[in-house]
C-alpha cells in the first residue's frame, strides 16, 4: 500500500514538473512598428501630412504639446531575455519637421553598417577554418596544438615528472577461429 502512495506521488510531482514547462507565454507587440526605409526618408522640413502619409499616425497623441509627435515600439517574447524599445521623437514648428530625435530605430545607413560588417566577420571566419561543413563534422582536427615551446616560453632541461607508462593493453592479435568451424580447406 505504501509502494502504491509513493509511487503515486511520484507521478504525480513528475507530471506537475513536466507542466510546469509547457506555459505558453505570448509575444507581446505595441506602437508603431518603424520600417528602416521610412525612417530613413525623413528629413527637416517636412511637413505633417507627409510624415504622417511616411511613419503613419502616432499611437500615443500628446495632449500637452501639440507640436511633438512620439512613436514608440514595444516588442516582448519569450525567445528575448530583454524586451525591444524604440522610440522616434518628431518635433514641428511652424507647420514642419523642426528635428527629429531617434533612439534605436535602425536607419538605412545603420542597416548597410551592419551588413558590411557581418560580411566582413564570415570573410575572416572562413579564412580561419577553409574545411567543408562534412569534413568538420566527420573528420578529426588534425590541426597542431601550440604547446608553449610553440608560443615562444622557453623550454625547461628538466624532465617530466611523470613518465610515460607503457601501454598496459598489448597489440591486437589475430582471433583464433571458433570451436566447431572446419579449419582446413573444403
Amino acid at each position: 500500500m505504501k509502494r502504491l502512495a509513493l509511487l503515486r506521488l511520484i507521478l504525480l510531482s513528475s507530471g506537475a514538473l513536466l507542466a510546469s514547462g509547457c506555459v505558453y507565454r505570448m509575444s507581446i507587440q505595441q506602437g508603431n512598428y518603424l520600417v528602416t526605409d521610412s525612417v530613413s526618408q525623413l528629413k527637416e522640413g517636412m511637413t505633417r501630412s507627409q510624415v504622417r502619409f511616411l511613419l503613419g499616425t502616432p499611437m500615443v497623441p500628446d495632449a500637452f504639446d501639440n507640436d511633438r509627435w512620439d512613436y514608440y515600439y514595444y516588442f516582448n517574447s519569450r525567445h528575448n531575455k530583454e524586451p525591444l524599445k524604440r522610440r522616434l521623437t518628431v518635433y514641428f514648428q511652424d507647420e514642419k519637421v523642426q528635428r527629429y530625435d531617434n533612439q534605436g530605430v535602425p536607419t538605412q545607413a545603420d542597416l548597410e553598417n551592419i551588413e558590411a560588417e557581418l560580411k566582413r566577420a564570415r570573410a575572416e571566419a572562413k579564412s580561419k577554418d577553409d574545411r567543408g561543413f562534412w569534413k568538420k563534422l566527420f573528420s578529426r582536427d588534425d590541426r597542431p596544438i601550440q604547446t608553449e615551446e610553440a608560443k615562444g616560453a622557453k623550454p625547461t632541461d628538466e624532465k617530466p615528472a611523470v613518465e610515460k607508462a607503457p601501454d598496459p593493453v598489448p597489440p591486437a592479435q589475430p582471433l583464433p577461429a571458433p570451436a566447431g568451424t572446419p579449419s582446413g580447406p573444403t
